[in-house]
């Protein structure tokens, strides 16, 4: 039974709510150090799993891409692959169902000897094309205009290199040869997808990021028919 703290004297008054609010403020604190144990639980136990699956994605990614570049040689070969595929290739299995797309990302960088192929055009234009033939002089001068980051655009060059037979002056085909020499293919990312056909016959991806599996509903994937053939076209 509660005490009547009206009958209370004051100094046992202002005690016993002094009292009450201490526990309050101990049961406060108790159920936010329940809260705080029970978040970290949650927090280290899915943070262990995603650390391991990390982990594992990422050995799994290096393994693939390192024996997709092992077997490019030989799939050269056998005209599974373009021979001059330089942004990446695919492979299909024999029976169709399976693709697996190594994708490189590359980067085209122009070095100092671009700047020497420049300076020869611009002096040859100068000299041989601005005053006879108008247009090409605008073409040529805008293909070697560079970006605010003082870099000439790779694609612009590669437009220019198609004019390279037009002009036998030996400035211009210098300046050709220091272009062409000057390109520096830089792959600077991997990555590797994995199809397999569905009831459509059409390729589904099968997806390695977390992001874009679904949660509710998912059937189990179908792994007992994993094949090992890598033949076939592409």
């Amino acid at each position: 039974m509660q005490n009547d703290l009206s009958k209370l004297p004051d100094n046992e008054l202002l005690a016993e709510l002094e009292r009450r609010e201490a526990s309050k403020k101990e049961a406060l604190k108790k159920k936010k150090l329940d809260y705080e144990s029970d978040r970290d639980d949650l927090v280290n136990y899915l943070l262990t799993d995603a650390l391991t699956l990390h982990a594992q994605l990422l050995m799994f990614k290096n393994v693939a891409v390192e024996e997709l570049e092992a077997f490019y040689e030989k799939a050269k070969q056998y005209g599974d692959v373009r021979s001059h595929s330089k942004g990446g290739f695919s492979l299909r299995s024999n029976d169709g169902r399976y693709k697996v797309v190594l994708e490189r990302n590359t980067k085209v960088e122009l070095d100092e000897r671009a700047n020497m192929a420049e300076k020869l055009i611009r002096e040859f234009l100068g000299d041989m094309v601005k005053k006879r033939d108008q247009k090409a002089y605008e073409i040529i001068t805008t293909l070697l205009q560079r970006g605010k980051d003082g870099k000439f655009n790779p694609a612009a060059v590669a437009a220019l290199l198609k004019w390279e037979d037009s002009y036998d002056d030996e400035r211009w085909v210098r300046a050709m040869e220091l272009f062409k020499e000057s390109h520096n293919l830089t792959v600077i990312g991997m990555n590797v997808s994995f199809y397999r056909k569905n009831n459509e016959d059409k390729d589904e991806a099968i997806s390695l990021s977390f992001s874009s599996l679904p949660v509710a509903d998912m059937e189990p994937e179908d792994v007992s028919d994993n094949s090992d053939n890598t033949g076939g076209s592409t």
